[in-house]
């Protein structure tokens, strides 16, 4: 099957030769990713890689619709499997990966291999044929970085630990579009239990700088606005914050503070309601340790 015929996503023209890949819409965390491309005289600039081989190939082949140049370049927004287990395809068709060196994920506490089976059992055996772990970085960024091809610039920020340890914007100053990784997801209740809150107030205070015409979230719908998503996002993670700081100071316990808000989905730990539990959780640890002064990671 040839190219223009093969089975591909749907992608939407951003800016000339800026694409999205559109994943799914109105499913939160739990829709398939958002990527997208760069097309440029000396070759292709991938972000993000989907959650399988079997994905990351269909997005090569979705990249196949619109552009032959080779792809040199892919760049991880961060380290979850949906968004860099598809890397291995694009390592297969010459491209060096471009992430953050940290790939630590509460997921992946138990190791790499189990990593691969719980998401197996997610995405099933058939997606995952010739997966192996592709997202070390070829080109690690740990602060800013500028990635030059052909006439294109993308300017990469490490925001630290707002999603994740390894979160990377990628930026393009000369259309203004932002592709925000997971910062940013459709519903506005970012996921924090890899990263923590204070992290991720600065990451969208960034994004608010930089004032993108276009922002493609993590998942979900492109906002018409993109500071209207920033500034949902903010009000949740703020209220959050406050809330949860208030039952510290009060002395209630987690589970009396967590009362409120609605049960986890039974084995849907990124549904809304199971993020919105996860991240109280989160945000109340933080809380107890600013509260007595200790330092470090709370997670």
């Amino acid at each position: 099957m040839g190219p223009d015929t093969a089975d591909v996503f749907p992608t939407r023209r951003l800016a000339p030769g800026v694409y999205a890949i559109l994943g799914d819409t109105g499913r939160g965390s739990e829709g398939r990713a958002n990527a997208g491309f760069i097309e440029t005289a000396q070759g292709v600039i991938a972000i993000d890689a989907g959650g399988s081989p079997r994905e990351g190939e269909r997005l090569i082949r979705t990249i196949r619709r619109t552009t032959s140049r080779p792809i040199r370049w892919l760049v991880l927004t961060h380290h979850h499997p949906d968004h860099h287990f598809g890397a291995v395809a694009f390592r297969r068709a010459g491209a060096k990966v471009v992430a953050h060196p940290d790939r630590r994920t509460l997921a992946a506490e138990g190791g790499d291999d189990a990593l691969r089976e719980s998401w197996t059992a997610v995405v099933g055996q058939d997606a995952m044929k010739g997966f192996s772990f592709a997202d070390r970085p070829d080109r690690p960024v740990e602060s800013v970085d500028t990635l030059r091809v052909g006439e294109r610039t993308l300017v990469l920020f490490a925001t630290g630990p707002a999603h994740t340890p390894g979160d990377l914007l990628v930026w393009l100053p000369a259309d203004r579009v932002l592709f925000a990784g997971d910062i940013l997801i459709e519903d506005g209740v970012t996921m924090i239990v890899d990263g923590a809150t204070p992290v991720l107030l600065h990451a969208l205070d960034a994004i608010a700088r930089l004032d993108p015409v276009t922002a493609v979230p993590g998942h979900g719908a492109i906002p018409h606005v993109p500071q209207r998503l920033v500034d949902s996002t903010r009000s949740y993670v703020q209220a959050l914050r406050a809330e949860m700081r208030a039952a510290v100071e009060r002395g209630m316990p987690m589970q009396r503070a967590l009362a409120p808000l609605p049960p986890p989905d039974s084995l849907r730990p990124v549904s809304l309601n199971s993020r919105r539990r996860r991240n109280a959780v989160r945000a109340y640890l933080e809380a107890e340790r600013e509260m007595f002064g200790l330092e470090g990671d709370s997670r």
